[in-house]
């Protein structure tokens, strides 16, 4: 996979449907000046990536996510990271399958697969056939990955390629017909910084960022990685937010001011194919409020396709850690990782009939899992430049102590803004987790003598920290103990003290390059393009 494919990878795990209802949202919050809210968080998640980027350039393994905590702090924190890591990526494609379902039954010709009316939790459940269309749409997401990587990217950058198009389309449509005249209304900021602050937090433009972490499960896979690495985690983001400050920009002005008679807060969703299809059609504009539409059904697909190659490599990594058996990290003739990627699909069917009345609770075990997943990587990263300081590092980070510190401290904000009800549903996958390595234990005592433990001790208290401060703070369920601006601040020293205990945890610095050393040095010389056609 050469640079383009990987990130069009991050961007595909990005750019879903829930674009089409982020500028909705974060306007509600914080009105015009939703706008600085995606440059604002981008820049937030950019110090993530290029904590990730430094280490999965140095060393490009497959299921990055789950292996590089393992290089620095031992099996047990591998095993750890993996496994929830895992239990929130697993959730994804179903949970994109169904939202492609939803999207295609606005159309008439689809609205058999729902079933009529509502289940007890609000939701419309799948008909037997839209059961049977979920089945083979995550059928479909396996067979496309199982022929290899480079069949993969192709189909990937052509539906990215797509969805940027379309989007860019309606963008610049809304922009053709841009009035001042809503920021009049109310004003650039009527929330003021809160406005902003809110669209980032629960306005769901942070979390719309999290798919670029789909490129750094697929490091193990690049032609030049020094490059190829930092170039997608990074540009990713950087183009995923230019896309979407435009996009926001477009919709603020072509709100019809007579609908903000509730101000922005009250701004209506639009109907059931959202709100810059209702824009569009309020503009005369139907054949692009069409285009939403279909943008809506491949948004989700290609997320699918893109979180079903992530996941087989996820699994991988949980494999070689040790709690998945090791026959599931072998790769086919094919160059990919077949048996996970089987597992994964049955783990996505039972997924999709337990949750066929309703998978919004499925989407709290997605992005819970997979934020608390990234807490390693800024402590990695640190302890590395420790542990094997001559080890080449074909992307060096400047200042990576305190980018390492501010991204800590960005991933621990990111957990808590997910709220308290969605950190105590975790609670459940990581008990279980936890029986199924006492059981792989019992089966295995050399994993035992291997586990490091010392080094897991800390995270313990980390994730014992962050239930405590969700439940006392203000967003999902929480009892708002904490007032805004405080709250954030307890967070952060929080995160700081933890970081220091984390760092304080790392391997010896002899048993961390032997595990470094199994990972052959990446050149830092240029390596010649694969042949013409591989992707």
């Amino acid at each position: 996979m050469g640079t383009l494919g990987l990130t069009f990878v991050a961007v595909g795990g990005v750019v879903g449907s829930g674009v089409l209802f982020a500028p909705l949202f974060a306007a509600r919050q914080a009105g015009p000046a939703a706008i600085l809210a995606w440059p604002i968080a981008s820049l937030m998640l950019v110090t993530v990536a290029l904590v990730f980027a430094e280490v999965a350039a140095m060393l490009p393994v497959v299921g990055g996510l789950g292996r590089l905590p393992a290089f620095s702090h031992g099996p047990a924190v591998g095993i750890a990271v993996g496994w929830v890591a895992w239990v929130g990526y697993v959730t994804a494609a179903p949970i994109e399958t169904q939202a492609m379902l939803e999207y295609a039954s606005t159309e008439p010709a689809f609205d058999w697969l729902f079933v009529a009316g509502t289940s007890a939790n609000g939701e419309s459940p799948l008909s037997v056939g839209g059961v049977a269309a979920a089945a083979i749409l995550l059928v479909a997401f396996t067979v496309f990955n199982a022929f290899g990587v480079a069949l993969f990217t192709r189909v990937n950058t052509a539906l990215t390629w797509v969805k940027l198009v379309i989007l860019a389309a309606i963008a610049v449509a809304l922009l053709t017909r841009f009035s001042a005249a809503p920021v009049r209304e109310e004003g650039f900021a009527p929330e003021g910084v809160t406005g902003v602050l809110s669209a980032i937090t629960t306005g769901g433009v942070t979390f719309a960022f999290l798919g670029f972490r789909h490129a750094l499960d697929l490091a193990g896979e690049v032609r030049r990685p020094q490059r190829t690495i930092p170039v997608a985690l990074v540009g990713g983001i950087l183009i995923c937010a230019a896309l979407f400050t435009v996009l926001q920009l477009g919709f603020i002005g072509a709100v019809d001011p007579a609908e903000l008679d509730r101000g922005w807060a009250g701004l209506d969703p639009g109907g059931a194919n959202g709100p810059l299809a209702a824009v569009l059609a309020g503009l005369g504009m139907a054949t692009l409020a069409k285009l939403v539409v279909a943008d809506a059904v491949l948004g989700p697909f290609g997320a699918g396709l893109v979180s079903t190659a992530s996941t087989g490599r996820l699994a991988v990594a949980v494999a070689e850690s040790g709690l998945f058996p090791r026959p599931v990290a072998v790769f086919s003739r094919h160059g990919v990782p077949l048996r996970a990627m089987v597992l994964n699909l049955g783990v996505g069917l039972v997924l999709l009939l337990a949750f066929r009345d309703g998978w919004s609770e499925l989407l709290s075990f997605n992005s819970g899992a997979i934020v608390l997943s990234m807490c390693l990587g800024p402590v990695t990263v640190v302890a590395l430049r420790r542990q094997v300081p001559d080890r080449v590092r074909p992307f060096r980070l400047p200042a990576v102590g305190a980018l390492a510190r501010i991204a800590f401290v960005v991933v621990s904000l990111i957990i808590y803004w997910t709220g308290w009800d969605t950190m105590i549903k975790l609670t459940i996958p990581i008990g279980v987790g936890v029986v199924i390595l006492g059981w792989r234990v019992v089966r295995d005592p050399e994993l035992a003598r291997s586990l490091a433990l010392r080094s897991l001790a800390w995270l313990g208290p980390y994730y014992v920290g962050l239930l405590v401060l969700t439940y006392a703070g203000r967003f999902g369920g929480g009892r708002e103990w904490l007032p805004p601006g405080v709250d954030m601040v307890v967070v952060a020293a929080f995160a700081l003290v933890l970081f220091e205990w984390g760092l304080r945890s790392a391997l010896p610095a002899a048993a961390a390059a032997a595990a470094v050393a199994a990972v052959p040095e990446v050149r830092t010389a240029a390596v010649p393009d694969a042949p013409a056609g591989a992707a």
